[in-house]
């Protein structure tokens, strides 16, 4: 397999060079990483077999699709903190706003919970006359929402103290802390995907995120009773917390169809390409469809699996991209109909702005 060390000489070096602690450089790192990728030099490499999988894509699935979703604001459970702040409503819109960023992803609408019966209704209409003409009518395929389970938001009084330190002298003194109120709000719960129009869940993810902060008083009686602000911050950072396992799911299949090979190096040809958010350097995951037998049934069922993980090249264009092979599991074997998809992460600017703040 190709060592990608060998290909990314220097990018390390952005995070171990002396000086190179602060967090203002986090911005100029994240430009240089972006260079950092996988250069290939295609006539070195030379054609090599490539064995159908059992379970090819259809025609329908090698042209795309990008998926309809709706969104509807996750339930507040009745639990009044949550209701208050309208957290289930503010953790939509964040998650809408993160969602909407990916090629592969379209928000049709957004829709109350008390219409969902009637949405419902609507779609399985337009699924049926969908399949009935063969033709895509814009009905939905996704519904994005979920429950919180829990939504609290309590205070703590610490009482001021005195303590020995140092002044710019170095000369020992008395200090004094004054008190403080200390706040904490915890948000839990999951975010999940039903298909339609048969609401079979094809995605599930729990989140459980705290916001914290502190204020300087006089006493204990100074205390704020509530902060809707506070529990929505709160909100806010367990919507992002699922918003990349979110995009995961979601992201753009690209199927494998050439293989190539120099010494122990494989590279594969795939439908990623530029239209589908394939860039140099990418990481990719590799997976397959299997057939898994039930001995107990005595039924087979269709899995996905991951077996392997690569890294997209240079070589992109529209509709292809090649793919250098880094990792593959259990002795898989890369197959025609297999696919990558490109490993969604938070970028190091989002974190070294979330550090900042």
């Amino acid at each position: 397999m190709l060592k990608l060390a060998t290909l990314i000489i220097g990018c390390e070096d952005l995070f171990t060079t002396k000086g190179f602690t602060s967090v203002s450089v986090i911005a100029v790192a994240a430009v240089f990483l972006t260079g950092c990728g996988a250069e290939l030099n295609l006539p070195e490499y030379s054609k090599a077999p490539l064995p159908k999988t059992a379970h090819m894509p259809s025609k329908s699935a090698l042209k795309g699709h990008q998926a309809k979703v709706i969104m509807m604001p996750l339930d507040n459970n009745g639990l009044n903190v949550a209701q208050k702040a309208k957290l289930g409503n503010s953790m939509i819109t964040k998650v809408n706003s993160e969602i909407a960023e990916a090629k592969s992803v379209k928000i049709v609408k957004r829709v109350k919970k008390s219409s969902y019966e009637q949405l419902l209704s609507k779609e399985i209409a337009a699924s049926e006359l969908s399949k009935e003409l063969g033709t895509d009518v814009g009905q939905a395929d996704f519904i994005i929402t979920g429950q919180i389970s829990n939504a609290s938001y309590n205070h703590t009084f610490t009482e001021g103290y005195n303590y020995e330190c140092k002044d710019s002298n170095g000369n020992i003194r008395n200090c004094y802390e004054p008190p403080r109120m200390s706040y904490k709000s915890c948000v839990e719960g999951n975010v999940k995907v039903f298909k339609l129009p048969d609401l079979s869940e094809a995605f599930s993810k729990p989140f459980s995120e705290c916001s914290s902060t502190s204020t300087q008083v006089r006493s204990s009686r100074e205390v704020v009773r509530e902060n809707d602000g506070l529990v929505r911050k709160a909100g806010l950072e367990a919507a992002d917390s699922v918003s990349y396992p979110l995009k995961n799911f979601f992201a753009a299949k690209g199927y494998i169809y050439e293989k190539r090979v120099k010494d122990d190096e494989s590279i594969l040809k795939t439908s990623l390409g530029l239209k589908e958010g394939a860039v140099k350097g990418a990481e990719v995951y590799i997976y397959s469809i299997i057939d898994d037998d039930n001995a107990l049934t005595g039924k087979t069922n269709m899995e996905t699996v991951k077996i392997g993980e690569g890294t997209v090249s240079n070589q992109i264009t529209s509709g292809s991209s090649w793919v250098i092979v880094d990792k593959m599991y259990n002795n898989y074997t890369p197959k025609a109909g297999d696919y990558v998809k490109i490993v969604q992460k938070e970028s190091i600017w989002s974190k070294g702005l979330k550090l900042i703040n």
